[in-house]
């Protein structure tokens, strides 16, 4: 069963990016909702609206991050129409995605689902609209499972369909047994905290419900200048962007913005046309505190990406427990309590170790290590749109661990592994695996790993403990062009 999820945006010139990235992979998923919002970075404006005195939070550092004004005109407001056109590109690569995968929805479908939320100012929510009343319906629906909804701008949408469902119920009979069904249901991956709307009104009202700031900004965002040199960072650089994604025939990707490419947005004033402006690499945000300079076609940003890439299928089992980290990054719990004194479901980035092309090892976030493979995953699905040949295009791996990906074992054991994999496109594949210490317990340190062929012997350590957890990440990656991916997260507990 597909896992179900809402988009809701502030039409950023990245959110357009990450939207036309995320809809190569519309078929992995069942979208329920596209919605657009304010933030504290756009806004159309409402006439009499009056900015507070207090800014935002800052999720990073630069001159987006800074509250600007007024609330009754509009800032960096780039339309509403963007969407639509992006979904006009989609139709024109539909039938050739459609040969290599089923599950794509219809562009008629995805234009019934697209909405307008509360992008009044940064943090409104005076009124319901048709974006925040398509989020209370998935909300209140009978459907079990889990709504994921995605925060790419503020979280004010989401925050007035939560407060139109407390202020109908509240007061009714059924108001215990379905505020817990909702705080419950409902997940919220988000980029940042993009307007004042979690803190002020969901952490205060539903603090129950988890709220997962996927903000992988160094990894997958303007900043990604500064990341240790290795395989991750080479396929942001301009050569890989340009010979292996920009250049293919696909409608979607020539709209995708990369740095001086030449796309203009509208709304956007010259410090935010990355595309554009020939003067930007010395005006940007980053110019000042991160001393580089960007070259024509380099990767521009995707901060929300990490929003669904932490949905996706690629076999790592972070939905299941965001600690056990994966393709999307590892996270932790965060020691917040609302102005009641209640904690807070609230989670955010944890670091895991990289090792860059000269061996040198650093704390980064969890995502970098894996940026390679969604780009070249990425880079796949674009060939696909671009070319309606089924023998042409690459598709994935399927891995599979003979022995389960749960395992119990005692300290001293020798666990044993064999992995196989079927290649859809009778490539060969290879097969790898690791110990992932960052997500295991102490313990993992001293694990003993030896692999030979497609088989490898885990000798769990004297100094485990009844209930320690050891992650082996195992990886099948074939031997095609686009080197595509599948991943098991085999977890050993010790009994």
């Amino acid at each position: 069963m597909k896992i179900r999820t809402i988009i809701t945006q502030d039409a950023e010139v990245d959110d357009q990016n990450s939207l036309r990235h995320f809809l190569y992979y519309a078929n992995e998923v069942e979208l329920q909702g596209i919605v657009q919002t304010s933030s504290k970075f756009h806004w159309v404006g409402i006439p009499g609206a009056v900015k507070p005195d207090k800014k935002s939070d800052d999720d990073f550092s630069g001159e987006f991050a800074k509250v600007s004004g007024p609330f009754d005109q509009p800032y960096r407001w780039p339309g509403t129409d963007w969407m639509m056109e992006e979904i006009d590109d989609y139709e024109k690569d539909y039938p050739n995605l459609c040969k290599h995968a089923e599950g794509y929805p219809t562009p008629d479908y995805l234009r019934s689902i697209t909405k307008i939320g509360n992008i009044g100012y940064e943090g409104e929510m005076e009124k319901a609209t048709e974006g925040s009343d398509l989020i209370k319906e998935r909300i209140l629906d009978d459907d079990e499972r889990t709504l994921y909804i995605q925060v790419w701008g503020g979280t004010n949408t989401v925050a007035r369909a939560l407060k139109d469902i407390q202020e109908e119920y509240e007061n009714k009979p059924e108001w215990s047994e379905l505020y817990a069904k909702i705080t419950k249901k409902v997940v919220i991956t988000a980029c940042g905290e993009q307007d004042p709307a979690y803190k002020e009104y969901v952490a205060e009202n539903w603090p129950g419900i988890q709220f997962v700031k996927t903000l992988q900004m160094q990894s997958y965002a303007y900043p990604w200048f500064v990341m240790p040199e290795g395989e991750s960072k080479d396929t942001l650089k301009a050569d890989f962007m340009e010979k292996e994604i920009l250049s293919k025939d696909s409608a979607l990707i020539k709209g995708y913005c990369t740095w001086l490419d030449g796309h203009e947005y509208e709304g956007e004033g010259p410090e935010g046309q990355f595309g554009a402006n020939p003067n930007i690499v010395n005006e940007w945000f980053g110019a000042r505190f991160m001393k580089v300079v960007p070259q024509k076609y380099d990767f521009l940003s995707e901060g929300d990406s990490p929003t669904f890439f932490i949905l996706l299928p690629w076999g790592t089992r972070t939905l299941e427990d965001v600690t056990y980290g994966g393709v999307a990054g590892r996270y932790h719990k965060v020691d917040f309590k609302n102005s009641k004194g209640e904690a807070c479901n609230l989670w955010d980035v944890s670091k895991d170790i990289y090792t860059d092309k000269d061996g040198n090892e650093s704390e980064q976030e969890s995502m970098w290590l894996y940026v390679a493979d969604i780009q070249r995953d990425f880079a796949a699905r674009v060939a696909w749109a671009a070319d309606g040949s089924y023998e042409k295009g690459e598709h994935s791996p399927k891995l599979s661990i003979e022995q389960g990906v749960d395992i119990s074992a005692s300290k001293g054991d020798v666990v044993t592994l064999t992995a196989s994999a079927e290649n859809p496109d009778n490539l060969d594949t290879n097969i790898s695996f690791r110990v992932y210490k960052d997500a295991s317990a102490d313990c993992a340190a001293e694990v003993t790993l030896e692999t030979t062929d497609n088989t490898a012997k885990i000798t769990i350590p004297e100094s485990a403990k009844s209930g320690d957890l050891i992650h082996i990440l195992v990886k099948a990656e074939s031997k095609g062009h686009y080197r595509l991916f599948d991943y098991k997260q085999v977890i050993i507990k010790i009994d």
